[in-house]
């Protein structure tokens, strides 16, 4: 499976990791088991992880399905939420361009995409130097 996420609740943060061929069967499953997660929560922001990504089979339909899950569990927050898509390759951008896109008049989530793990962390306001060294602190 090419997605991937980890609950970081103490931080306020979803980790997903994505690698490989992305596909949008994978995040439908990711986003099902999340959706049933006791951690999961709408109001969390995420770090949506895209450096080990090498190409995307990207279904129209299927995408569509994949953002029609998306808002199911993550309109429903009451508070504002960001999104940060770390990209650092042409392909990873385009995946990141096709989601905020999709969200671009979604209000309450503000989408940012970088190129390093550096900016990432930045944006989300987190101390820690490195994506690793964040996941490792999971309750």
């Amino acid at each position: 499976m090419s997605c991937h996420y980890t609950i970081l609740p103490h931080l306020g943060l979803v980790h997903v990791r994505f690698s490989g061929i992305v596909r949008p069967q994978d995040s439908l499953e990711a986003l099902k088991n999340y959706s049933t997660d006791r951690r999961a929560a709408s109001e969390l922001n995420q770090l949506l992880d895209m450096r080990d990504v090498t190409g995307m089979d990207m279904n129209v339909v299927d995408m569509l399905k994949v953002h029609a899950q998306k808002a199911e569990i993550f309109c429903a927050a009451e508070t504002d939420r960001l999104f940060v898509h770390l990209a650092p390759t042409t392909v990873a951008q385009k995946i990141a361009g096709f989601a905020v896109r999709s969200w671009e008049h979604v209000p309450g989530i503000t989408h940012r995409i970088v190129r390093t793990e550096e900016q990432a962390l930045q944006i989300l306001g987190l101390r820690e130097t490195s994506i690793s060294a964040l996941v490792q602190q999971q309750v």
